[in-house]
C-alpha cells in the first residue's frame, strides 16, 4: 500500500481513485498497451480490446453486464473474457476524512472469497455459459481496502465510505466458461449423497445472498436436484 494515502488531502483521494484502483490494475495486468483500453464498441465501451479479445473488469455485480455481453455475443466476432477479482485475502485501512492521515496498522478483514462465491455470481448470467466466445475470469487475490472514518458509531466505522481498493498479490486464475466448468469446480467439495441447506452452505463456505445464488445456479443448471422434508430444502447431486 502506497504511503502517499496518508499524505494527500482526503478531497483529492476520492477524486484520483474514482477510476478505482483495483480496476485500472486488472486493466493493465490483462491488457498492458493503454491504447487498446477504453474502446468504443457499437453503443458500448470495452475495458479493454486487444488482438480480437474484449476485456470486460467486473469488480460490482455480474447483472450489470446483461446488456453489454448480449451486445457483444450477437453483434460482434470478438471473444469476451469477464475478469473478476475475488479478495481471498484482505487488508482494511481507515482513512480520517479531517485529516487526510490514515491508519498505519490495518485490520485483517474475516472474511475470504471462493471461487464458489465467484460462481454464485453466474446465477444472473446463467443464460450466456456455455457460449464459445466468452469465459469468466475469477482472480484470486489479496485486495487493500481504503475506508473513511465517517460512519456511524463510536469508532466511525459502521456503514463507512469505500474510497478505493487495491490490488495486491494475484494467486490464481480460474475460468469458467460452462455448465460443466462449474460442475468440475463444485462437485468436489459437495458431499456425495443427499444434503440439505446447512451442510450446502458449509461446503460452499458461503451464506446469505452468495448461498442463495450458488443454490439457484445448481439448481436452474440441473445440477443438483431439491426435494422437501416438510420445511427442510434436501438436495443431491445429478
Amino acid at each position: 500500500m502506497s504511503e502517499n494515502f496518508a499524505t494527500e488531502k482526503t478531497e483529492n483521494l476520492i477524486t484520483t481513485y474514482m477510476e478505482r484502483s483495483l480496476h485500472a490494475s486488472l486493466k493493465a495486468y490483462f491488457c498492458p498497451d493503454e491504447t487498446c483500453h477504453e474502446v468504443k464498441i457499437g453503443r458500448f465501451v470495452a475495458d479493454a480490446c486487444s488482438n480480437g479479445v474484449i476485456y470486460e473488469i467486473q469488480t460490482t455485480k455480474l447483472g450489470n453486464l446483461v446488456k453489454k455481453l448480449k451486445f457483444y455475443l450477437e453483434n460482434t466476432d470478438y471473444k469476451i473474457v469477464v475478469v473478476c477479482p475475488l479478495a481471498k485475502n484482505r487488508r482494511i485501512f481507515w482513512l480520517d476524512k479531517e485529516s487526510g492521515e490514515m491508519t498505519k496498522a490495518p485490520r485483517l478483514s474475516s472474511k475470504h472469497e471462493n471461487l464458489a462465491s465467484g460462481i454464485a455470481d453466474l446465477f444472473y448470467l446463467k443464460e450466456f455459459l456455455g457460449n464459445e466466445k466468452l469465459s469468466f475470469c475469477f482472480v484470486s487475490m489479496e485486495i487493500d481496502e481504503v475506508r473513511l472514518l465517517d460512519g456511524y458509531g463510536k469508532q466511525k466505522k459502521i456503514r463507512a465510505t469505500s474510497v478505493d481498493r487495491v490490488a495486491g498479490e494475484i494467486y490464481s486464475l480460474d475460468y469458467i466458461n460452462s455448465i460443466d466448468d462449474v460442475k468440475n469446480a463444485l462437485f468436489p467439495i459437495l458431499p456425495d449423497g443427499e444434503f440439505d441447506r446447512a451442510t450446502l452452505s458449509k461446503a460452499l463456505k458461503l451464506n446469505g445472498r452468495k448461498l442463495w445464488g450458488a443454490q439457484k445456479l445448481l439448481l436452474e443448471t440441473e445440477l443438483l436436484s431439491l426435494r422437501k422434508e416438510g420445511r427442510k430444502l434436501i438436495f443431491e447431486k445429478i
